[in-house]
């Protein structure tokens, strides 16, 4: 436990001002990690060769297999959604590029245990009810996305707000507001059902909290992870060397672009899709620590890509049915930005792009180069942690 008290790197808990330990990350990723978790322990303690620890190959292996099942989940929900707006290739090419042109891939292949690749599905299966429920408002599609809120919540809770997509699906102008607030009074039941839903996945880490802390809300982060709303690091979140979404991850400047392209195309996403991807900069990169530690790119941005997939298609399709010189200009330059976050996958996995340690000496040193110069390590420069957790510069 590296001295900093039993068992601290195995269940990362916080301690309590009253000296207990209270798990730090909410328990949506242990549901999902669950009936995977299972079936790994149920081969071990049927196994000779590994033992039924928890930790050994088999809850590793079944994991990771779970992850990628949740990956192929939300990407088929995310294909369901773009088909009902796009055709099939523009449909399947946003898929690829947001694969494989997107710290995605890394987060699919290398770390895929992480939250990321779970919030992109949840996100995704998001989009497919809310559409479904404004379909059909029905007590089944009430159940099922209150019970998808609640446990987007407890896996990630600054993701609560994909909330506002449902909220202002189909508002674009003042009378559409109105006639959704008609609509919320007259399906009035059926948003009870929501919140009901949702509040029973909440339930057990609410008792968990109570059990632990003795209160029914905990902030389990500690007094020295918070966020600072009044200074959030958007331009360097967005565009800084040393993890710039925008720089690692440049195909999403379409996406971003493409936002623009939805008021036509997709007139009931367009203001629901714009306030979340501005809240969501917003509060991402006002964590104390913008760049999240150690890193490829900006990978809390991950979660959202399913719902970025959407103005990335848009702006695909608007470009694919211009002039011959315009779309093969515009198809070009989305082969090269997807291009280039592919190439970064390969550079962070041969340790050329640091994990929280580049500079623009540094970025430009091993642009070229798959692994990292004898240079390298001198060009980069450490963040101060202590200091950002301050609020302060990370220099």
């Amino acid at each position: 436990d590296k001295g900093d008290g039993e068992g601290k790197y195995i269940f990362w808990p916080n301690i309590t001002k009253d000296g207990k330990k209270v798990i730090k990350m909410s328990s949506g990723m242990s549901m999902m990690y669950a009936p995977f978790f299972f079936f790994g322990h149920l081969y071990a303690l049927n196994s000779n060769t590994y033992e039924a620890t928890g930790f050994s190959v088999p809850y590793r292996v079944a994991l990771i297999i779970g992850s990628l099942v949740w990956l192929l989940i939300g990407l088929i929900f995310l294909r369901k959604v773009l088909l009902r707006y796009f055709p099939e290739n523009i449909a399947a090419l946003t898929i690829l590029i947001v694969v494989l042109g997107t710290n995605l891939l890394h987060y699919s292949t290398r770390e895929p245990t992480m939250s990321h690749l779970y919030n992109f599905s949840l996100f995704a299966i998001f989009l497919w009810l809310t559409i479904k429920w404004f379909e059909k408002p029905t007590v089944k599609w009430s159940i099922l996305i209150g019970m998808l809120t609640g446990l987007i919540t407890v896996t990630r809770p600054n993701n609560l707000i994909i909330v506002f997509i449902f909220m202002f699906y189909g508002v674009y102008h003042f009378k559409s507001l109105k006639d959704q607030l008609q609509l919320f009074w007259r399906q009035k039941w059926n948003i009870l059902v929501i919140v009901f839903s949702a509040t029973v996945l909440v339930l057990p880490q609410l008792f968990y909290w109570k059990y632990v802390t003795g209160q029914w809300v905990y902030y389990s982060y500690g007094e020295n992870e918070k966020f600072f709303f009044n200074n959030p690091q958007i331009i360097n979140g967005l565009f800084s060397y040393r993890k710039g979404w925008l720089l690692y991850t440049p195909v999403m400047t379409l996406a971003l672009a493409g936002v623009f392209f939805l008021k036509e195309k997709l007139k009931n996403l367009f203001i629901p899709v714009l306030i979340f991807i501005l809240l969501n900069i917003y509060i991402t990169f006002s964590w104390w620590s913008w760049w999240y530690g150690g890193s490829f790119g900006m990978r809390p941005m991950i979660d959202s890509y399913s719902i970025l997939a959407l103005p990335l298609a848009a702006i695909t399709q608007f470009f694919y049915h211009q002039k011959v010189w315009i779309k093969n200009t515009f198809l070009v330059a989305l082969l090269l930005f997807a291009l280039n976050g592919f190439w970064g996958n390969i550079k962070y996995f041969h340790g050329s792009i640091h994990w929280d340690s580049m500079t623009k000496a540094a970025y430009w040193d091993s642009f070229g180069r798959v692994k990292p110069s004898p240079d390298f390590y001198n060009l980069i420069k450490e963040p101060d942690y202590e200091s950002a957790a301050k609020g302060l510069e990370e220099y």
